[in-house]
């Protein structure tokens, strides 16, 4: 798997010259990149646990977004993939030095594939294991996160669509905390790498949210 190249990420961050947050955020991908890559040749290896719900990827929401793509250099409006009642690791969900992914390491979740404004189709007992995870670079996340979604939305009101919210990640503090730890951002990212989210056409950004982390 490639490391995370700083010098895609300072578009994101550069307005004149680097504040030590900035620097901060772009050394921690670096090292999230080197982590993950540890993990995931660690999980390959293991055997997954049985019962962790179905698999995103024998579903429909598996590269929904590419199958219809921009022919004119404006954004799709459809299909639309939303996560719902997301649950992490609990592990994931602490700041511990030293945490390495584990085959068994697995995001439960509901979605909802939306093909156009009247038909969705819905999804339950999801899941994504560590795996799964595709062994490639995430840094576009955070360009991704970076910014609010543009057009008409619902505002601060997450619903599951069809019109999306104007922040992609819900903002409570446990789904920060999750971001803040290694893993939470690289999972993010693989979402939408399997859901077949373009990073290199960062215009669309419509069709993609998490509504919210399940209490």
């Amino acid at each position: 798997m490639k490391h995370y190249r700083a010098a895609l990420l300072l578009p994101i961050f550069l307005a004149g010259c680097a504040t030590t947050g900035m620097q901060d955020a772009l050394d921690s991908i670096n090292d999230l990149g080197q982590s993950i890559s540890t993990g995931i040749n660690q999980a390959v290896t293991a055997p997954t646990q049985g019962g962790v719900g179905n698999s995103l990827t024998g579903t429909p929401l598996h590269n929904a977004l590419r199958r219809n793509l921009s022919t004119d250099g404006r954004a799709p409006e459809w299909p639309k993939v939303v996560i719902t009642n997301l649950q992490v690791p609990a592990d994931q969900m602490t700041l511990t030095r030293g945490l390495r992914l584990k085959a068994t390491d697995c995001i439960r979740f509901d979605a909802v594939l939306w093909h156009d404004a009247r038909r969705a189709e819905r999804f339950s007992d999801l899941s994504l294991c560590a795996p799964e995870l595709p062994k490639q670079s995430n840094n576009f996340v955070l360009t991704w996160k970076s910014f609010s979604i543009s057009g008409k939305t619902t505002g601060q009101v997450r619903s599951d669509g069809p019109t999306p919210p104007y922040n992609k990640l819900p903002s409570d503090p446990a789904m920060e905390k999750w971001l803040m730890n290694q893993f939470g951002l690289y999972y993010v990212g693989s979402l939408l790498t399997l859901v077949g989210y373009d990073p290199d056409f960062s215009v669309d950004d419509r069709r993609f949210w998490i509504r919210n982390l399940k209490k």
